[in-house]
């Protein structure tokens, strides 16, 4: 039998023990708790900013409905951004709002490379982008690349690249074969590094080739909100002065028709309509809203070539930042 000193000692070590279990145990219940309550209100928050932000996308669809869609100039009440606002349920304040329209047709559509389906690339687009490439002093491989990621055939374009090219890396992938979504996808395609991207992303944009009215697969540029570099491209004629000075000319208000156009060149007029114009059908909201510690962004892609009482929403993104 053993001394009862030794039982006695045994004894408290175990109760010791068994706290110390409990302790943990009760620890780890207390942390999981918490932490499936964050988890439950960031996800109420997003979802709740979510809600938000498509309230903010309805607005913008109201301001392109009052629009007089004769002409189109940041000016005009679209141009306008909204907020930051504070929103909330009556007068329960949950966090802020702000967003803004922008032109979607000031920027050259990628898209235009390839206006149908199975054809093959469209050379004035190509002349145009093959222009743009030249005035940011980018490879000129970039042409080939971005036509070959968006035609159906594996063929690749003298400076272009195909399957052979993207199955090579780590991880491999195919091209897309397809039209381009986002922008963003230009990251993916060959000969286009991070800073190609930076430099070339305020000049394009991606939208399908039949969408917001496209004649013919091929979305107009609009002179009122186009920069320098994408007026410049349209036409070879087109020289860095006058480009430049049609941009300080449309100043705050813009041009309303094509006889306030100064000096717009006479073999160019058959441009008006289809590959230029004063107008816009197609226009991006960016809304940014923030809940809590939720942030909230998301864009929108508005058509409102079918009238105003039918605007479509093209497509749409969302991302947290």
């Amino acid at each position: 039998m053993k001394p009862l000193h030794k039982q006695s000692g045994v004894a408290l070590i175990t109760a010791i023990l068994l706290v110390a279990i409990a302790t943990t145990l009760a620890t780890k219940l207390l942390w999981d708790n918490q932490l499936s309550m964050r988890r439950t209100e960031t996800m109420l928050s997003q979802e709740q900013a979510r809600h938000f932000a498509t309230g903010g996308e309805a607005i913008a669809i109201e301001f392109m409905r009052e629009d007089d869609v004769a002409f189109d100039h940041p000016s005009e009440g679209w141009g306008q951004p909204l907020g930051p606002i504070e929103i909330g349920i009556e007068e329960l304040i949950m966090g802020q709002m702000q967003g803004a329209l922008t032109d979607a047709q000031s920027r050259f559509n990628l898209n235009n490379l390839v206006p149908a389906r199975g054809s093959p690339p469209d050379p004035r687009a190509r002349e145009q982008f093959e222009e743009l490439i030249g005035l940011l002093k980018l490879e000129p491989a970039i042409v080939d690349s971005v036509i070959d990621w968006i035609d159906e055939d594996t063929v690749p374009e003298p400076l272009g690249a195909e399957d052979g090219t993207y199955t090579a890396l780590d991880p491999p992938y195919r091209a897309a074969n397809n039209y381009l979504t986002s922008v963003t996808e230009l990251r993916a395609i060959a000969n286009i590094d991070e800073e190609a991207y930076e430099l070339l992303r305020p000049y394009v944009t991606a939208i399908h080739p039949t969408w917001c009215g496209a004649q013919g697969g091929v979305l107009p540029i609009n002179l009122n909100t186009a920069p320098a570099e994408v007026i410049q491209s349209l036409h070879p004629s087109i020289s860095t002065g006058d480009a430049e000075s049609w941009v300080e000319e449309r100043g705050e208000t813009g041009w309303e028709n094509w006889n306030e156009v100064t000096n717009w060149p006479a073999d160019l007029q058959s441009m008006q309509g289809t590959e230029v114009s004063l107008g816009t059908n197609c226009f991006e909201a960016n809304v940014l809203v923030n809940i809590g510690s939720s942030v909230l962004s998301m864009y929108s892609l508005l058509d409102r070539s079918g009238g105003a009482d039918q605007i479509l929403v093209r497509s749409r993104t969302l991302g947290l930042e």
